[in-house]
């Protein structure tokens, strides 16, 4: 390990200032690693990740800065649940790349056999289905689930959250998630309301990034 304090970057991969300051903020309880972890939006990026084509849009973007920054950090993660570019990414960089959607999956996996995601929309449901097949983890997604709101909404409507909690509690009773996973970064201000009331584990995916990423440098 290099003698300097190895450093993380977490890139935002929308031009929200708010949804980093929330990534910011869920990273906070790894303050005290001995590692040090920096969330940046990805400049000239689309407001939100809200479709397909802001997805390929901010690949390429990803992996321009990943490549230039790459002599600079021990590690990156993407900090969106689509995970766009990764594998670009992680070509490019020359050090770990991890994508959040990719992180989160994993960490409820070892929670429960069984999990939920709440996504933001029907469409994010169907982009997210790739995703699953990728990891080969299909049978045992319990389901997934639409909250029918906008990322700026997630971050910063303290309104949505009842709808959440409902949507969690279904997952939980009615299709037998064990372990929900928040589908978006910027819901990361729900999580530990969400899990004091549901009584199982919910996964936010930029913890699950950052933590990933945290124990592949101390660990290497």
């Amino acid at each position: 390990m290099p003698n300097r304090k190895p450093k993380i970057l977490v890139v935002n991969p929308n031009a929200n200032a708010a949804v980093t300051a929330a990534m910011a903020e869920a990273l906070a309880p790894l303050a005290g690693a001995p590692v040090g972890i920096e969330a940046r939006t990805l400049e000239g990026a689309p407001f939100g990740i809200e479709s397909e084509t802001d997805a390929v849009t901010v690949a390429p973007m990803l992996a321009e800065l990943l490549r230039q920054e790459g002599p600079r950090y021990d590690a990156f993660v993407i900090g969106c649940f689509l995970d766009p570019g990764l594998n670009a990414c992680r070509e490019v960089a020359g050090k770990p790349v991890f994508g959040i959607g990719e992180c989160a999956i994993y960490a409820a996996l070892t929670q429960s056999d069984q999990f939920g995601v709440l996504a933001l929309s029907r469409a994010s449901v169907a982009r997210h289905k790739p995703i699953y097949r990728r990891l080969g983890v299909g049978d045992r997604l319990a389901g997934e689930l639409p909250l029918e709101i906008s990322v700026a909404e997630a971050v910063g409507d303290a309104a949505v959250y009842p709808r959440i909690l409902a949507r969690a509690k279904t997952l939980r009773d009615e299709y037998g998630a064990g372990a929900v996973v928040l589908g978006c970064a910027g819901m990361a201000r729900h999580r530990r309301a969400l899990q004091d009331a549901l009584g199982i584990a919910v996964i936010d995916p930029v913890q699950a990034g950052a933590s990933r990423a945290v124990s592949e440098i101390l660990t290497r």
